[in-house]
């Protein structure tokens, strides 16, 4: 069977894939690196304030009192959190609905392959899913699919390891039910650039001459700034999308944080699938990474290793 492959690509600093007539470094072997099963989720209008609130979830004493991660808890289920989400179902221990106009047809989650390696001078991040059919509104015309990743800068933002990129999630933020401000997106609480506190963000974007994004989210969403970012492509390949990040493992911009061994770095990703913005995107739980670092026992650790 003949195998149809549309490629689209983004970059930040380059976009193509030789630089001054010398080809640049491959990309690993992905064939040989660790593959990791991570369910991406429909939230509604689950924020920070409602996930740490002890009324609405029942999980809060073990996330302040145990340090147990929302992954160690929800990742088997999340899926089927996501159904009820999307569906207009009531969770968590107070029974609320946090999504009370779900849109039609849209699934509750979606299965994502995520792989990741560095060659001691740059990272590579690698996603791979079916996408779902979810409805006909073009919320974002330009974009059929949008893929964000933020990582911290190891422990460097409160609650990180435990929630992932949660913290960046608010009531007050646009298209949520407290937000006044149409305008208003995520950003960290008491952040602060020059300490470390924020998150990096990186982004692909489907669209025809649409740019990669480096950038950061500190006391709000700054979508440029960084100079880590090399690539970022996305091929649909049959029915199937494939997103790969290229990062220098230094970073050196603003809103950059410096990937180095000595430390665990916490992250989350999103998926805006079928032109959507805003809220309605699936999203990971919380998860971290480092480089050439097996942790025992911790199942939201991913070794990313030297190819």
């Amino acid at each position: 069977m003949k195998k149809t492959i549309r490629v689209l690509a983004s970059a930040g600093i380059a976009a193509s894939v030789f630089v001054a007539g010398a080809a640049m470094a491959a990309a690993p072997d992905w064939s040989k690196v660790t593959e990791r099963k991570i369910k991406l989720f429909y939230p509604g209008q689950a924020s920070l304030e409602w996930v740490m609130n002890k009324p609405d979830h029942s999980a809060v004493p073990d996330i302040v009192n145990k340090n147990r991660t929302c992954a160690k808890c929800h990742e088997g289920d999340a899926n089927e959190i996501g159904d009820k989400i999307v569906a207009g179902k009531p969770v968590g221990q107070s029974k609320v609905v946090l999504e009370p106009k779900p849109p039609a047809g849209k699934v509750g989650w979606i299965p994502v392959t995520f792989k990741a390696a560095h060659d001691g001078e740059k990272i590579y991040f690698r996603f791979e899913w079916v996408p779902p059919k979810t409805g006909t509104v073009k919320m974002d015309a330009k974009n059929e699919v949008k893929l964000t990743m933020l990582f911290d800068g190891g422990g460097t933002v409160e609650g990180a390891e435990l929630n992932g990129c949660w913290a960046t999630c608010h009531n007050d933020l646009r298209s949520m039910k407290d937000g006044k401000d149409d305008k208003k997106t995520k950003y960290v609480k008491g952040a602060d650039l020059a300490s470390g506190k924020f998150y990096d963000l990186m982004q692909f974007r489907s669209g025809k001459g649409e740019k990669a994004v480096d950038g950061y989210v500190a006391d709000q969403r700054v979508m440029e700034g960084g100079k880590g970012l090399i690539k970022a492509a996305g091929v649909m390949e049959g029915h199937k999308w494939v997103v790969t990040f290229e990062r220098t493992l230094a970073g050196g911009g603003k809103g950059d944080h410096a990937i180095t061994p000595d430390k665990i770095y916490n992250f989350g990703f999103a998926i805006h699938e079928d032109y959507t913005e805003a809220r309605y995107h699936y999203v990971s739980l919380g998860y971290q990474f480092g480089l050439d670092k097996n942790v025992e026992g911790v199942k939201s650790h991913y070794n990313v290793t030297k190819r």
